[in-house]
């Protein structure tokens, strides 16, 4: 069986891995024509892992008319910001082609600027004509991880009626898939522990211990509550591992990018700074936009949300923020 991939980052890679060890061929699109190069001619990609070595199932490409002819099968791996615009050029490409296609997200983040979800993006951009099924995975999950056959669990989240087939796509001994009907509750929480992360990492950076950090964890579990009865998210989903599980997983590890983002905010680096220094997109710096404009709308107070606001946007003392926000009554 043969994969398209939209992407070519380390989680990108991530999945490829699990896709060849299942027997699959994997063709990734990335703009670097340069990657592309490396990817088909060396099986490495070393700006993100100077010492993995790709399966030779592997390869890549820069174009999206190779991604649509390859298979029907696409999985979205690319920050979110690129989405919206790299699936309009995929819209445009299917004017005259009835092809139906699987598309399957495994990004993180949303469409801050409208406030819609990654499967909300695809079904408002690609015609339905040519979309088969839509659905989104996501689960406490770093990529390094995965290359390194740890034990990871996702939750597959689909309206459509092929959650099984596309299950045993990415199912082996290191991978555990879960289904779900909440679609728009695992990216919603998806995406708002990137900001709880955010707030995890500059507890960090000031200097403070696991007491603390329990706090903002507790704080981050009442905010997905509250959002959960704004988005009518089941608690099944809320404490799934796309639920309390990521948000355990990214507010407690340096791996994560929001939280290492917040642990420099924390220690006086300069939001550019620390924004800078995670090489990668910071889906949480966007997404506090997106939340706070929720919580106005539906009259909710998330107080980490705010906080965050505050220091990233207000540029309010960043001590003084978190300090206000753990005494936060619960």
């Amino acid at each position: 069986m043969k994969i398209s991939i939209l992407g070519s980052g380390s989680f990108a890679i991530a999945i490829s891995k699990i896709l060849t060890d299942n027997g699959m061929d994997v063709l990734m699109w990335t703009v670097d024509k340069e990657q592309v190069d490396e990817i088909n001619n060396n099986n490495t990609s070393k700006f993100y892992y100077p010492d993995y070595k790709l399966s030779k199932k592997v390869k890549a490409t820069t174009s999206l008319n190779d991604i649509l002819t390859y298979s029907d099968v696409i999985v979205i791996a690319i920050p979110s910001k690129f989405i919206r615009t790299t699936l309009k050029k995929i819209h445009n490409k299917l004017k005259n082609n009835l092809n139906e296609y699987i598309f399957i997200n495994m990004s993180k983040g949303m469409d801050y600027s409208k406030g819609l979800t990654i499967s909300q993006i695809i079904e408002n951009t690609i015609d339905n004509k040519n979309i088969k099924s839509v659905s989104s995975i996501t689960g406490a999950s770093f990529a390094k991880q995965i290359l390194d056959k740890n034990i990871t669990r996702f939750t597959l989240a689909s309206h459509y009626d092929d959650k099984k087939e596309i299950k045993r796509i990415f199912e082996n001994d290191y991978i555990i898939i879960d289904e779900s009907f909440d679609i728009i509750g695992i990216e919603m929480l998806s995406s708002l522990k990137n900001v709880h992360a955010l707030a995890s990492g500059m507890i960090a950076g000031l200097g403070y211990e696991d007491n603390t950090h329990a706090i903002i964890i507790t704080l981050a579990l009442l905010e997905m509550k509250k959002l959960g009865e704004v988005y009518n998210i089941s608690d099944k989903t809320l404490f799934s591992i796309s639920g309390l599980g990521d948000l355990v997983l990214t507010a407690s590890s340096k791996m994560s990018r929001n939280y290492i983002t917040g642990y420099n905010v924390g220690r006086g680096l300069s939001i550019d700074e620390s924004i800078k220094q995670a090489k990668t997109v910071v889906e949480g710096v966007e997404c506090i936009k997106v939340m706070k404009r929720i919580a106005r709308k539906e009259k909710i107070n998330l107080p980490i949300v705010n906080a965050m606001y505050n220091i990233f946007y207000s540029y309010k003392n960043t001590k003084e923020e978190i300090l206000k926000l753990l005494k936060t009554n619960i």
